[in-house]
């Protein structure tokens, strides 16, 4: 999916590049006539190269049908205002443009909202395409606290040796299970997870795949208010404690969009069949017939 997301091309060639592909493997008209020569659209493909033109072929259709698709649904006078409102909190626009460039170089103000509302059409394609349920957010993410008490290693010099972990480790426990109200307080003072002791040990929301596999089997164990006996993994000694999910309703959707990106990773045929149907239902034909082969075997191969 990050392909599909990252493909650019200059902004130049956007308005005619489809006209150049139509017709690339007869030659073409003359662009540019001159006493030294002239320009044909099969030297510029020949210039750009097929592999370029396909990419941009591909992406160009695609935000196409995605617009026709998905654009009652996106207000883009919306997005507008909000990347108007980002602009004056760093002064003005050719402040802005200067910090997008260094990320983007060439990407102008105009080009980044046009992205902006690309990504929402790309966002409701990809809900489509992988449909999450409260229910399977739940079951995939747990809100979590905890303590670590870290094992010395190779990339932690200061930790304790394994034996001094463990014992100290199961003396915090100790302290937990008399009084769970003082497991943040501890965690603040104690844990050597050194970022998530400033927040009171809080994690936050743990999706599954996110953690070592010891950490997370025994966080998906614990019901909202229990903590966990001692579970060791490669970093030391954690006591987790499961949170109650009161700020589900806000969460949750940047929790679907975890998921979904998770799934994808572990299965990434599932968006590329979703573009064949979709430009299956909207006719899409790659006339060009190196293109189609590009885009058929390097984009849209499920395999």
């Amino acid at each position: 999916m990050t392909n599909f997301k990252k493909i650019m091309m200059p902004a130049a060639l956007s308005v005619s590049i489809l006209g150049l592909t139509a017709c690339g493997n007869s030659g073409g008209e003359t662009l540019v006539s001159s006493k030294a020569g002239d320009i044909k659209q099969s030297d510029i493909m020949k210039e750009i190269g097929n592999e370029q033109i396909a990419k941009a072929s591909f992406q160009l259709i695609f935000n196409e049908v995605l617009k026709e698709k998905y654009g009652k649904k996106v207000d883009e006078e919306k997005i507008n205002k909000e990347t108007d409102k980002d602009i004056k909190k760093y002064g003005d626009e050719k402040t802005f443009e200067k910090l997008l460039q260094q990320q983007s170089p060439g990407m102008t103000v105009e080009q980044y909202k046009k992205k902006r509302v690309s990504d929402e059409y790309q966002k409701l394609f990809l809900n489509d395409t992988i449909k999450v349920s409260d229910k399977d957010i739940k079951d995939t993410a747990k809100k979590a606290s905890h303590i670590l008490i870290a094992v010395k290693s190779e990339s932690n010099k200061d930790g304790l040796s394994d034996k001094e972990a463990k014992a100290k480790a199961e003396e915090i426990l100790q302290q937990v299970k008399e009084n769970k109200g003082d497991f943040k307080k501890i965690a603040k003072k104690e844990s050597d997870d050194t970022q998530s002791a400033k927040n009171n040990g809080e994690l936050g929301y743990v999706v599954k795949g996110q953690t070592v596999e010891a950490f997370e089997k025994a966080l998906f164990k614990l019901k909202p208010g229990e903590i966990s006996d001692i579970v060791k993994t490669e970093f030391g000694y954690h006591i987790i404690m499961a949170e109650e999910d009161k700020d589900f309703a806000k969460e949750k959707d940047k929790l679907a969009q975890t998921i979904r990106q998770n799934k994808l990773q572990n299965d990434p045929k599932l968006y590329v069949q979703a573009v064949q149907k979709l430009f299956k239902e909207y006719d899409v034909d790659f006339k060009d017939k190196d293109i189609k082969k590009y885009v058929d075997d390097q984009i849209l191969k499920a395999e």
